[in-house]
């Protein structure tokens, strides 16, 4: 898929200077930065699912808890 952005001079610069930084193309940059972004998005949601799931039954367990109820220790 190709995408056409519209930048100023400015964000233009600040895209190109981001990109010699990394030490990787402008394009790549963007790309890298596009899929971060999306991968972020994806996380929170991640996030509220767990947190809507919580708030519906609040219930814990502790570290220790966990490896007794496994077996892991006595």
């Amino acid at each position: 898929m190709n995408l056409s952005l519209e930048l100023t001079a400015e964000e233009t610069a600040m895209l190109e200077k981001c990109a010699v930084r990394n030490n990787i193309s402008t394009a790549e940059f963007i790309k890298n930065t596009i899929l971060e972004r999306i991968k972020d998005e994806m996380d929170m949601e991640v996030y509220e699912t767990a947190i809507n799931k919580y708030s519906r039954n609040p219930r814990a367990y502790t570290h220790s808890s966990v490896m007794r109820e496994l077996g892991l220790v006595k």
